[in-house]
């Protein structure tokens, strides 16, 4: 009797480019070019994003118009610190992402309504799930969805080394 199953290797450089679209989505934040173009092109024309209160936008076009929006009222006065936590290859052309993002409130803000935004040093921290998918030669952010972090509720997990 035979069996066949399917064996894939990942070349080290899809790791290496997968970082580097996690990096420069980093960087996009922190420039706070929210554009998806140019140097910071690391969306599929598809791309999916859940944001941490459940905002669902369903292409590039949506992602772009919403990252912009919420860019002028609250991500520009805000840096955020990536690091990734797995990288898990599903098949040869898809991966899975778990990325920790700390991020740090750089001036005090206010939302439009005159709420209070944020306080300078404020810091919080998200876990990021993305697929990436490799078109050609580059890979791409098919899919991203932000969970904040509950430090009460995190202290509580019984597994404790994540």
């Amino acid at each position: 009797m035979l069996a066949s199953v399917n064996v894939f290797s990942q070349a080290p450089a899809d790791e290496t480019q997968i970082r580097a679209v996690i990096q420069t989505m980093e960087d996009s934040y922190n420039a706070h070019d929210y554009s998806f173009s140019g140097k910071y092109d690391i969306l599929i024309p598809d791309a999916c994003f859940i944001n941490p209160v459940g905002m669902y936008w369903r292409n590039r076009k949506e992602i772009i118009q919403a990252v912009q929006a919420l860019g002028k009222i609250r991500l520009k006065y805000e840096s955020t610190k990536n690091t990734i936590r797995q990288i898990k290859f599903l098949v040869p052309k898809a991966a899975f992402v778990v990325v920790t993002s700390n991020d740090t409130v750089l001036e005090d803000y206010n939302f439009p309504d005159g709420s209070k935004g944020g306080s300078k040093g404020d810091a919080g921290t998200s876990m990021y799930s993305f697929t990436l998918t490799r078109i050609g030669i580059d890979w791409k952010i098919a899919f991203v969805q932000i969970t904040h972090v509950d430090p009460n509720a995190t202290a509580m997990n019984p597994v404790k080394d994540n």
